[in-house]
């Protein structure tokens, strides 16, 4: 394999595997007032009480009117009780919210209300997903479980879904008082599902940076990224292959924790301060290329691209976190050196290990939290 060889294999994986930085995502949160639909999208995106992106009001009825919040020009969340009350609203914001909604939730309380059935179904056809969320459930707290059971079946047939999320979201409400414990349970669920949708249509990044806490989210990119190239390493051109892995991963984490994209010239630009640290590693991923595949060489080429994809991508992750700059190289370095060390444990396990998200998660865990 050549230098035009090499970056035509690159070209096209990177091409596959970019993020969609240029994309945009609508979301619907219907539901009656006083339900709780500033507090559940406080939780879901892991606000603090004393900086919640939704003020939530302190006495019933107080959201009567559309509520947008945009996260910025390319997130915007509508709280509002049904896409009725969008439409008379008429604005060229809410026209172009409209004509491309995501993501509905709608959230719902108490006993089974079939008044509620015409704004789901509103909202369902208007939607390319509902996730309905049945929130304050602290209210069955006393009661048996059955009760809760029942009210969530009624939901069901009453809304003709087969699930639906039940949540507490209670601390936001500005006049608690500051000592008193915050209540949220369920939120977890709610978010996954959210993000497991996203990121089938290519947009979790987007909502991801708009997160409080961002640690389990870069883990995710970090554990995709080395599932990647521990099946790249078994493919003809395999160094362009993980090299686009590791440019798509960089180039995430940078958006996750900054907002900003970084291009793709700028992320190939900083592989050279880690290959600085692993000569001899990265020049068998480029001898791997055009080796004949045998078995040795493959898992040996896979447990090195993992550590050193590891390494990069902790360092990285380290640097963010911590407000520090790519221009700081030789700091870089230092975090690479540090990284791929502890990162050595990838390649001592058993390979079945690097063939599963969520083995490799566990492992992740294990090793950063030395």
């Amino acid at each position: 394999m050549d230098t035009k060889e090499f970056d035509d294999y690159f070209k096209k994986a990177y091409a596959e595997k970019a993020p969609k930085f240029d994309e945009h995502i609508n979301i619907a949160l219907v539901g009656k007032v006083s339900s709780g639909k500033s507090s559940v999208i406080n939780a879901v995106l892991g606000r603090d009480r004393s900086e919640p992106l939704a003020q939530v009001g302190a006495q019933s009825g107080v959201t009567t009117k559309i509520t947008p919040y945009r996260l910025d020009k390319d997130v915007l969340i509508i709280d509002c009780p049904g896409l009725d009350d969008v439409r008379a609203e008429n604005s060229e914001e809410t026209k172009k919210f409209l004509e491309s909604i995501d993501l509905g939730l709608f959230v719902v309380t108490g006993s089974a209300d079939a008044s509620q059935k015409m704004n789901f179904d509103d909202l369902k056809k208007s939607v390319h997903k509902v996730i309905v969320i049945l929130n304050k459930i602290d209210e069955w707290d006393d009661l048996e479980e059955s009760e809760y059971r029942a009210v969530l079946k009624q939901w069901k047939i009453v809304l003709g879904v087969k699930e639906i999320f039940g949540t507490c979201a209670k601390g936001y409400d500005p006049k608690m008082r500051k000592e008193a414990p915050m209540d949220i349970r369920g939120i977890d669920e709610v978010r996954s599902g959210i993000f497991d949708f996203l990121e089938i249509e290519g947009k979790e990044l987007l909502l991801a940076r708009h997160l409080k806490n961002k640690e389990k989210f870069a883990l995710g990119i970090i554990a995709s990224a080395l599932l990647a190239v521990s099946a790249e390493a078994f493919i003809p051109g395999s160094a362009a292959y993980i090299t686009a892995t590791q440019v798509v991963a960089i180039t995430s984490l940078n958006y996750l924790y900054t907002g900003e994209v970084l291009n793709k010239s700028s992320a190939l630009a900083l592989l050279p301060t880690f290959a600085g640290q692993s000569v001899g590693m990265t020049a068998f991923l480029w001898a791997k290329s055009f080796l004949p595949p045998t078995g040795v060489i493959d898992v040996a080429a896979a447990g090195i691209a993992a550590v050193v994809t590891f390494a990069m991508l902790a360092a990285v992750k380290w640097m963010l976190e911590n407000g520090h700059g790519f221009d700081e190289k030789e700091l870089l370095k230092q975090m690479f050196g540090e990284y791929k060390s502890v990162g050595g444990r990838l390649k001592k396990g058993s390979f079945s290990d690097l063939t599963s998200k969520g083995a490799i998660l566990t492992l992740l865990k294990q090793i950063l939290a030395r």
